[in-house]
């Protein structure tokens, strides 16, 4: 039996939720994986000192460029870590009002609607991955949606994370006129939240963080409050995060559905993405036909040269046609995963993924699990890859490419041929991960630019001084915090503040005491 929107989330304590967003959910699955808020979590539970966090003010982020399959990067955040513990704990705090809410907006929906979302995940600590798919759990609503209609309409939200209006939290949660007439009573949960939203971005209204796993709760509650008024006019679809596909029996109906969509959306302080807003005439193949083709070539376990180049030549050409390269080559990836090749087939399929990866550098996700671990895969190959897409990467300022090669070499111990180049080009790339990894290779290999690192992170703390007193400094690393604070020690990090001035600075000092770190062990020492 399927399980309601409200029962997935229910099966979710508020401990549970707590540890699921700060421990494993403070970092996006695209960084390499080099980080952990584990050890952060751990801390904040045990700290019991409210006055700690109740220091925490508006905050800035660390801006991380993740590249897409249309060659355009997605700019995700990595948030102030003690600012992200606030908006976790009013969360897990309010779990129970937050539940009932979503139990309110859903429980009369034939099928889930919202198909991505916080959930309990088999063999995973973190409570969202952007790629679940489970029609066991969520059934597959589409065909049946599809009987008797004509059209098909696909819609999208325009700009959705960086357009949230903070101040629509409450609105979902408790309805516009009641949140208005509240809107000063800082005491509420929902008034809370709303704050602590905004305090990771520096106080802004517009705009919620796409990276952290809390945003995907306060996306849902905006937009399952919009689905609710939808289905309440008679409108049933399927949504994927802010994409909707609503079947329509007339074009007259298509219509109608985007003119109430974008009005509901407007409630909220939102639009259409009219861009990516089509109708089309059904039929339609399969969204994923791709697959259907892929699955009917029959596999052995154990593949030879000539079933590998057949079953990848099969797959570029369904690339190029279906225009989504990496779901494409991921589904391969990961099937050829579970296959043994024959010494020559294995050597065609590295060389092949090599030269995909050039061409395609947010291939480099799918790498180290889905091909090195998976295939075994030399030391020596795994040098070649790292060191071309270091090469030609850097030559192209991609840093989330370049982060992953040294990423590569750290992990697999060796030496890339352009270390000679690192710290010069870390130092003008303003990535703050890229950085902290050139650093990380640095330590490791002993290149002899660690005091360079060292002076760099130096360069992003901003000191000021408390206006109501002119003897009190304080210092800012928001935006660079992971690399300074992971690159510096504490006297290096307050070398510009006198002895009275740390007396009001706890945030940093504080973790630097507990030794705190938030690379994961393997990377530390």
């Amino acid at each position: 039996m399927n399980k309601s929107y409200y029962e997935l989330m229910d099966e979710i304590t508020k401990e549970e939720l707590l540890e699921g967003l700060v421990g494993y959910g403070l970092f996006h699955e695209s960084i390499p994986p080099i980080l952990t808020s584990k050890p952060f979590y751990d801390f904040c539970q045990n700290l019991n000192n409210e006055a700690f966090f109740e220091t925490i003010k508006e905050r800035k982020f660390i801006q991380y460029e993740s590249m897409r399959n249309i060659s355009i990067p997605r700019v995700l955040a990595i948030p102030h870590p003690m600012a992200y513990w606030n908006l976790c704990n009013v969360l897990s705090q309010s779990w129970e009002e937050i539940k009932e809410r979503f139990k309110e907006k859903t429980e009369n929906n034939p099928f889930k609607i919202s198909r991505i979302h916080i959930r309990k995940l088999k063999n995973e600590d973190r409570l969202f991955k952007m790629s679940y798919k489970n029609f066991q759990v969520d059934s597959s609503p589409e065909f049946d949606l599809s009987i008797g209609k004509k059209y098909l309409v696909k819609a999208d939200i325009s700009n959705c994370f960086p357009s949230f209006y903070t101040h629509s939290i409450p609105w979902a949660l408790v309805g516009k006129d009641i949140a208005k007439q509240n809107k000063n009573s800082n005491n509420l949960y929902y008034n809370k939240i709303d704050k602590f939203a905004r305090n990771l971005k520096d106080a802004e209204t517009h705009g919620i963080l796409i990276g952290p796993d809390a945003s995907n709760i306060l996306s849902e509650i905006i937009l399952t409050s919009i689905d609710n008024i939808m289905t309440s006019d008679g409108f049933y679809y399927i949504r994927n995060i802010d994409d909707y596909a609503f079947y329509a029996q007339s074009y007259e109906e298509a219509e109608k559905f985007l003119l109430s969509l974008a009005a509901t959306l407007k409630e909220f302080s939102l639009s259409l993405n009219y861009k990516k807003t089509e109708i089309l005439p059904l039929p339609l193949a399969s969204n994923e036909h791709w697959i259907t083709r892929l699955n009917s070539l029959i596999l052995p376990d154990k593949l030879n040269f000539k079933e590998v180049r057949i079953y990848l030549d099969i797959a570029i050409e369904l690339m190029q046609c279906s225009g989504d390269n990496l779901a494409v080559i991921n589904y391969v990836t990961k099937t050829l995963a579970n296959k043994k090749m024959t010494i020559n087939a294995k050597e065609f399929y590295v060389k092949r993924i090599h030269h995909l990866v050039l061409l395609y550098p947010y291939l480099v996700r799918i790498l180290e699990k889905d091909i090195f671990l998976a295939h075994e895969i030399e030391q020596k190959d795994i040098k070649s890859i790292a060191d071309n897409l270091f090469k030609i990467a850097s030559a192209n300022r991609q840093y989330e490419a370049v982060s992953y090669a040294i990423y590569f070499a750290i992990k697999n111990n060796f030496k890339l041929n352009a270390e000679q180049k690192l710290y010069n080009f870390a130092e003008e790339s303003n990535d703050c991960i890229f950085m902290l990894l050139a650093y990380l290779y640095d330590k490791k290999f002993s290149v002899g630019k660690a005091m360079e690192y060292k002076d760099l992170a130096k360069s992003f703390i901003v000191v000021t001084t408390n206006q109501n007193n002119q003897n009190k400094k304080k210092i800012n690393i928001d935006e660079f915090w992971l690399f300074i604070y992971e690159a510096l020690s504490l006297s290096d990090l307050y070398e510009n503040l006198l002895p009275s001035d740390l007396e009001n600075e706890a945030e940093w000092k504080t973790l630097k005491e507990n030794d705190i770190s938030f690379l994961k062990p393997e990377f530390r020492n």
